[in-house]
C-alpha cells in the first residue's frame, strides 16, 4: 500500500552539531574511487553491542513528536538497556506532553555516509505501530536537496513483512513491502542495508530483498544521515491508510536490538559473520 505522504521530521536540538560514522562493504563489484557525493564523507567505522548508551555516539529523543500524524510522545523513559547488551524501545499507554502513548527514539550524533549498516533486531507487533531502522538527514539551510532516507520499516500490522523506501531531495514513493519468510516479531533477525555510490541493497539473514540501481532520471541519496531507531503508533485517518488502526494491546509493545554496526566504505569488515566481510 502506498504510505501518505511523509512529514517533514521535526529536528531536535542536537541536530546540527554532529559528525562521527561506521564502516562500509566493498565487495567486489563495490565502486573503489570517491567521487563529488557528500555521501563520501562522514562518520568512521563503528559496532554498538549496547553494553551501555553512552551519550558521545547517541541522542536520545524526548518531549515532542514529528507531527499530527503521530500518537505518542517520544520519551527518555521508554529507552531502556535491561540487560547488557540488550536495547529496548518501548511503546506504552503512559500519556506524556499532549499525547496518550510515550514511545522512543534514538539517534546518532553523527552522520554516516556510503557503506554497510548492519542491525540484529527483533520488533514489535500491533496495528497502528512502527518500527524503524534508517538513515535520516534533513533540509540543510532550508535546502531539500539533502533531505535523504533511507529506511527499514517494519509495520506492526503485519510482521512477516518490511517495508523499504528510500527518500531523495524529499522526494520519495520508491517503497516496496517484502516477504521476510518469518515473524519479525518474534524473531532476532539481521538485517542489513548496503548504500554505494551506484546502488542501494537491502538483505535479511544474508538474503538479498531489493537492489536498487541510480539512474540519471532516479537518483538515490547522496547526503550523509543519522542512523535512527524508532518505535512509535500512528493516528489520524491519513495514517491509518497505511499504519492500519492504532490498536494498543492493552500492554506495552517493545522493540528489541542487541547489534548495530556500521563499516564504512573500502574499510575491513568489523565484527565476524558482517555482510562486510563477504
Amino acid at each position: 500500500m502506498t504510505r501518505p505522504r511523509r512529514p517533514i521530521r521535526r529536528a531536535c536540538l542536537a541536530t546540527a552539531l554532529l559528525l562521527p560514522a561506521l564502516p562500509a562493504v566493498a565487495g567486489d563489484d563495490a565502486p573503489k574511487a570517491a567521487g563529488p557525493a557528500p555521501a563520501f564523507q562522514g562518520g568512521t567505522s563503528f559496532v554498538e553491542t549496547f553494553a551501555s548508551l553512552g551519550d558521545r555516539r547517541w541522542y536520545v529523543s524526548d518531549g515532542w513528536v514529528n507531527g499530527d500524524h503521530q500518537g505518542c510522545t517520544w520519551s527518555r523513559q521508554r529507552v531502556q538497556i535491561p540487560t547488557p547488551g540488550e536495547l529496548t524501545l518501548s511503546l506504552t499507554d503512559s500519556p506524556y506532553k499532549d499525547r496518550a502513548f510515550s514511545c522512543a527514539e534514538i539517534q546518532t550524533k553523527a552522520r554516516y555516509g556510503y557503506g554497510t549498516y548492519e542491525i540484529r533486531m527483533r520488533v514489535g507487533a500491533a496495528s497502528g505501530l512502527v518500527s524503524a531502522f534508517f538513515t535520516y538527514n534533513g533540509p540543510e539551510d532550508g535546502d531539500r536537496s539533502t533531505n535523504d532516507e533511507i529506511d527499514f520499516e517494519f509495520l506492526g500490522k503485519d510482521p512477516k513483512g518490511v517495508q523499504l523506501n528510500y527518500f531523495t531531495g524529499g522526494a520519495g514513493e520508491h517503497e516496496t513491502v517484502e516477504s521476510l519468510g518469518f515473524d519479525a516479531s518474534t524473531t532476532m533477525a539481521d538485517y542489513a542495508l548496503e548504500w554505494l555510490p551506484d546502488r542501494l541493497r537491502w538483505s535479511v539473514n544474508g538474503r538479498l530483498l531489493r537492489e536498487v540501481r541510480a539512474r540519471p532520471d532516479k537518483p538515490i541519496p547522496s547526503h550523509p544521515g543519522k542512523i535512527m531507531l524508532s518505535i512509535w503508533i500512528g493516528q489520524g485517518r491519513d495514517i491509518e491508510s497505511w499504519l492500519g488502526p492504532a490498536r494498543y494491546p492493552g500492554r506495552p509493545i517493545a522493540a528489541t536490538f542487541e547489534r548495530i554496526a556500521f563499516t564504512k566504505l573500502g574499510d575491513p569488515c568489523s565484527f565476524k559473520g558482517s555482510i562486510a566481510c563477504r
